[in-house]
């Protein structure tokens, strides 16, 4: 059955990021921007088949900042493989772009996803010239789960030196979540002896790394203060953090208004450009 991009839209944007399946779905059949092209396809990291990355690139050009993204699924699910569409969106606001994978629950526990999300930015950070990537410029960026690995991996001392992180987007991540109450952070987390080093509200300080956080109010999976939590200490301590709240958006909705279809939707595409632009 063809799949047009009318058909997308009736359906919804919730409904195309509830699941691998459907994620598979959305990656092949939505318009990708165009002046972009896949660069690299699983450059390992470690020896694990789940240690490998994606690399994309705009044609034709050099010395680019370079941004890792991290993609959600509650840190039991998601591939690489079906986020190429974030790849392609990220690089053609000209930048090197990363796209790893990463070990998951229940297999792996915290923090050894974490552990995973480190490795792969050193490994990218290494071979960041051999893409037309610029190292001394890097920014993280992800949503849920992975929002949480993008903060994690600029404010946690404990994965990668400071002020190696010159940027950092968080897409309805959470990150002051302590009680876990849900299956997804207890599983994660819930093994873990002293649970507030889990939480990247903890390692809140005045760091060099500047920060956009990006939330819904109408996000039913990751609360609003999360966000409002962590801008507020990151303030307080003299971090450079703008906080935009958005209206509307479902959780799933964060991240499909990245794609090319779903733009108007919401101005999270265009605020993180405009971001980037500024920082990098």
């Amino acid at each position: 059955m063809s799949l047009t991009k009318r058909s997308f839209l009736a359906v919804g944007l919730g409904a195309f990021l509830a699941g691998c399946n459907t994620l598979s779905l959305f990656n092949r059949f939505t318009p990708k921007d165009s002046g972009v092209r896949r660069v690299a396809h699983d450059v390992a990291f470690g020896d694990d088949p789940r240690q490998r990355y994606d690399v994309y690139a705009p044609a034709g050009k050099t010395n680019l900042p370079v941004l890792v993204f991290f993609y959600g699924g509650g840190w039991n699910s998601g591939s690489k493989d079906d986020y190429a569409w974030m790849g392609y969106a990220l690089a053609s606001i000209g930048y090197v772009v990363a796209v790893p994978d990463y070990r998951l629950v229940p297999e792996f526990l915290y923090p050894v996803f974490l552990e995973d999300n480190a490795a792969a930015v050193k490994h990218i950070l290494a071979h960041a010239a051999d893409y037309g990537g610029d190292s001394a410029r890097l920014g993280t960026i992800g949503q849920s789960a992975g929002g949480y690995a993008a903060v994690m991996m600029a404010l946690d001392p404990r994965y990668l030196p400071e002020s190696t992180v010159k940027a950092c987007v968080g897409i309805a991540g959470p990150y002051d979540f302590y009680p876990f109450d849900v299956p997804a952070s207890i599983n994660a987390f819930g093994k873990w002896a002293k649970p507030e080093e889990t939480q990247p509200i903890t390692y809140a300080r005045k760091v060099a790394t500047k920060f956009l956080l990006l939330q819904s109010r109408a996000d039913k999976v990751v609360g609003t203060h999360n966000a409002v939590n962590l801008d507020k200490k990151l303030r307080d301590a003299g971090t450079d953090v703008t906080l935009k709240l958005y209206d509307g958006l479902s959780h799933q909705d964060t991240a499909a208004v990245y794609s090319v279809p779903f733009r108007k939707k919401g101005t999270l595409f265009e605020d993180t450009r405009t971001f980037l632009s500024s920082v990098l």
